[in-house]
């Protein structure tokens, strides 16, 4: 895959960004491909409106995914959570000395009430 076909210049200003509150995962919600059930990545943080994913591999920018995501939190919560997201970002980790994982951010679309009451309470948790 050339590098042109998944990274792209995010034109997007401040407050476009931050329209919702980010709160960082200290532990790892895993992210997975709904269809395959594969690894899609590890959640870096997370928001009503997204979520920032590390991955091993580059994902494509503006490609809608059916995924879902395991949750199992220090406060007991325990559940599995299933979602639409559309990536809208994606670039090589600068981070990482080897050069070997990627960052993506996702967009939630089509939310269920169901999916979003999951999410809301997986903010509480980490805000508390």
């Amino acid at each position: 895959m050339a590098e042109q076909d998944w990274i792209i210049d995010n034109d997007w200003d401040d407050q476009d960004r931050r329209q919702y509150e980010r709160y960082s995962t200290e532990f790892y919600l895993s992210v997975y491909e709904k269809e395959k059930s594969l690894p899609l990545g590890q959640v870096v943080d997370i928001s009503l409106g997204g979520l920032q994913l590390v991955s091993s591999e580059p994902i494509p920018v503006n490609q809608q995914m059916h995924l879902w995501m395991d949750v199992s939190m220090e406060s007991g919560r325990h559940e599995k959570i299933v979602f639409e997201a559309v990536t809208v970002w994606s670039g090589q980790n600068e981070d990482d000395d080897d050069d070997d994982s990627y960052n993506t951010g996702l967009q939630f679309i089509n939310l269920s009430a169901e999916a979003l009451d999951s999410l809301q309470g997986v903010i509480d948790d980490l805000s508390a």
